[in-house]
């Protein structure tokens, strides 16, 4: 037991803990009023939470034990990929529609959602592509390497389009996000990385901000429910009582709870304002009871993770374990600023978790999948370092 800790990446594991612990509690926090509205226990919400943190924990040091080459196995990634297909396939015909999607599959006590396990599926599925194609990117380039042979492009293609055909439009633009960030990565030529990916990141914000009055005179009258999103995103306050309250309900929220919150168990939004506040909404619940201290220290804690996991697939050379590292790294970074900035009206609202604070078990589980594999690579390279400190000190003797 003490080898099995002494190898462990402190700098991820400890702020995983302390977000688990701090989900768990605020998922109890901003769900008991919902458990009772619909006639259940105060706990209901809690004792699942409590299962599925129990359940990602254990799936993340089974993936902090195995040997990575499992996941570089061809007939592991095809049957996985028939396995998603199915999955994504079969939400259409089995899933009952949330919020005009249909992306769930109810298992009984639990509801499945593939789009969310498609994010764990790329990151394995496109680290093992550029490491196929490793001596070519490095002796003709990226654009090369990728379009010499399109055929492995096929399923990933496809998965995407599911997603998108549920609709899952958040599901859609993380997962297309973290491929992205993948290929990238995965290049030879950094500053042009660094300046597309900020170019993706900041078109799209100033498009949708300047063209807030637009998208308003376009959509105001529709009655989809993803358009309506757009609606409330550019201008709550004009549609105060549909599309808008959400929002608007989160920003009084925000406001209350000032710097150090209203104290836990106290928030106002939650009683009813505020339609999902153990999922979506979680931060604003966390704002008004917590107040600016705990967002940031929450925040703080992600940041930690994204760093982290970045610095790790900086210092490898090994481009299989870079590209894993980075996708998570794109990963936590897109999902949480999906549902922060969701939150605050930066972005639209996608109906994307906060990772490892938001309740629901696919999300949870998918994070602790890809983070264990992280977890494992640091523990591979911290001993290749280990190793060869013996070497160069018997060198120099």
């Amino acid at each position: 037991m003490k080898k099995f800790f002494k190898g462990l990446d402190w700098y991820l594991f400890f702020p995983y803990l302390l977000l688990c612990g701090i989900g768990i509690v605020m998922v109890y926090s901003s769900s008991a009023g919902i458990g009772l509205t619909h006639g259940g226990f105060a706990t209901a919400y809690l004792y699942k939470q409590i299962g599925f943190v129990a359940i990602a924990m254990i799936l993340m040091f089974l993936m902090y034990r195995i040997k990575l080459k499992i996941f570089q196995n061809v007939y592991f990634i095809m049957v996985f990929s028939g396995i998603l297909v199915v999955l994504l396939i079969g939400v259409f015909f089995v899933s009952k529609k949330i919020n005009g999607a249909a992306g769930w599959i109810n298992l009984g006590p639990i509801n499945l959602q593939p789009a969310e396990l498609c994010k764990f599926y790329f990151i394995i599925y496109f680290a093992n592509f550029f490491n196929k194609r490793s001596s070519i990117i490095a002796q003709e380039g990226l654009w090369r390497a990728t379009t010499y042979n399109l055929k492995p492009l096929f399923l990933p293609i496809l998965i995407l389009f599911l997603v998108l055909a549920q609709p899952d439009t958040g599901g859609f633009a993380i997962n297309l996000f973290i491929i992205v960030i993948m290929f990238l990565a995965a290049s030879t030529a950094p500053k042009l990385v660094v300046g597309i990916v900020s170019f993706c990141l900041v078109l799209p914000l100033m498009v949708m901000h300047l063209a807030g009055s637009w998208i308003i005179q376009f959509a105001d009258n529709s009655s989809n429910y993803k358009i309506q999103r757009f609606v409330s995103f550019a201008d709550p306050f004009l549609h105060a009582q549909s599309s808008g309250q959400q929002l608007i309900n989160s920003y009084y929220a925000i406001s209350n709870g000032g710097l150090f919150g209203r104290g836990l168990g106290n928030s106002i939004q939650k009683m009813g304002y505020l339609a999902e506040p153990n999922t979506d909404f979680i931060l604003p619940i966390i704002s008004e009871e917590l107040g600016l201290v705990g967002v940031v220290l929450i925040l703080a804690l992600l940041f930690i993770l994204i760093a982290r996991t970045i610095k790790i697939g900086i210092r490898t050379t090994n481009i299989y374990y870079s590209t894993i590292c980075y996708g998570t790294a794109a990963y936590l970074m897109i999902q949480t600023l999906f549902n922060a900035g969701g939150a605050v009206g930066f972005v639209p609202l996608t109906g994307v978790t906060l990772p490892f604070i938001s309740y629901g078990g696919s999300s949870i589980i998918t994070l602790s999948l890809c983070l264990g594999l992280v977890m494992k690579i640091s523990h591979n390279e911290q001993r290749i370092r280990d190793q060869r400190v013996p070497r160069l000190r018997s060198l120099r003797n």
